[in-house]
């Protein structure tokens, strides 16, 4: 074993006590087995998409929760990167019943740390807390809540909101379903432009929703309206659904779908 590896695993082995209140989840817990399965499944810039996770640390506080590992290639070795273990660290809210992932970071671990240190583990309460007012006030990527209200109660407010500056336009708005809506093309679809594609609850630009979808995202085509396209999608690592309105230029019908009409 060399001596780069050598250091990483005491590194790994040496985790030190803990520093915040967060429960420190063992290995024969239901709940841990759960949140590392979902981290193992969540995709993170920097890290391979077949990677794995090992000396997982899982942590909670109430209805927030964090998981954090060292990444191993598909061969099963560490992925160490000019002397640094590479780490993934997945943060996590409880809805319901079930946990939802928030975000996933890549990290890395100098050869002197502490898998704990190199996690920052801290306590979620004021962690999350903070990253739950900045997804509040920065409306994420569709299909992840920033609050687990439900999207019926969110949806006039929100519309009333975007139309602020023209009350006449908050009824419209909450018409999601105009009556000339033609259903055709529809089927399979995906993003087919970069940067991100702003949802509407109505084909009209005083109706942003607050969420976008990007560039190969895959959606289901509904309707059309002039200059105007209906699309839903489903996040595929929280499942949540958004429907909302792009500009027709922002989506397209996948070549399978298009060939068979």
């Amino acid at each position: 074993m060399s001596r780069q590896l050598t250091l990483v695993m005491a590194s790994l082995l040496c985790v030190g006590p803990l520093t915040a209140h967060a429960r420190e989840l063992n290995a024969a817990d239901p709940v841990r087995a759960s949140l590392v399965s979902l981290a193992r499944d969540a995709q993170v810039d920097g890290l391979p998409s077949d990677s794995r996770l090992s000396f997982s640390l899982a942590w909670v506080d109430g209805a927030q929760a964090k998981v954090c590992a060292a990444a191993r290639g598909a061969n099963g070795d560490l992925l160490i990167q000019d002397g640094q273990l590479q780490l993934k660290r997945v943060l996590f809210q409880k809805r319901g019943s079930r946990w939802a992932v928030e975000r996933a970071e890549h990290l890395v671990m100098g050869q002197n740390q502490s898998i704990v240190a190199a996690c920052e583990h801290r306590s979620p309460d004021t962690h999350l807390a903070a990253a739950l007012k900045e997804m509040d006030m920065n409306p994420p990527t569709a299909g992840v809540r920033a609050q687990p209200a439900a999207d019926a109660a969110n949806a006039p407010k929100l519309a009333n909101t975007a139309s602020s500056t023209n009350p006449a336009n908050a009824a419209h708005c909450r018409d999601t379903e105009p009556k000339r809506a033609s259903p055709q093309p529809s089927g399979s679809g995906v993003v087919g432009l970069p940067g991100r594609s702003l949802l509407h609850f109505a084909p009209d630009l005083a109706c942003f929703m607050g969420k976008h979808i990007v560039g190969g995202d895959k959606v289901q085509i509904l309707a059309h309206v002039p200059g105007w396209t209906r699309v839903s999608y489903t996040h595929p690592i929280t499942h949540v659904t958004t429907r909302g309105w792009v500009k027709s230029e922002r989506v397209r019908l996948n070549e399978r779908t298009a060939s068979s009409l």
